[in-house]
């Protein structure tokens, strides 16, 4: 059970399934399903190492190590910014 500590399982429902299913954007119908599943649960990013089939996506596709390079970028300049912040 560690696994959904780190992950939140989100429903599939009927209109994801025809939202996936209407969507010629997405030729691998569970790409659709993915995409639509992460936008109507309002998802900020979409983690794939299929980048090639999310083109279409208004939201931010990246690959895990994408992800956690943007993510130790963002921590490092936190502590720059809150090191910088205590000098002055």
């Amino acid at each position: 059970m560690k696994f959904k500590i780190l992950v939140v399982v989100l429903d599939l429902t009927d209109k994801i399934v025809e939202l996936s299913l209407n969507d010629d954007n997405f030729k691998d119908f569970e790409d659709g399903l993915q995409y639509y599943t992460a936008l109507e649960n309002e998802a900020e990013i979409i983690i794939t190492r299929n980048l090639k089939d999310f083109k279409a996506s208004k939201i931010p596709v990246m690959t895990a190590g994408q992800y956690l390079k943007k993510i130790e970028f963002g921590t490092l300049c936190y502590y720059v910014h809150a090191a910088l912040s205590t000098v002055r």
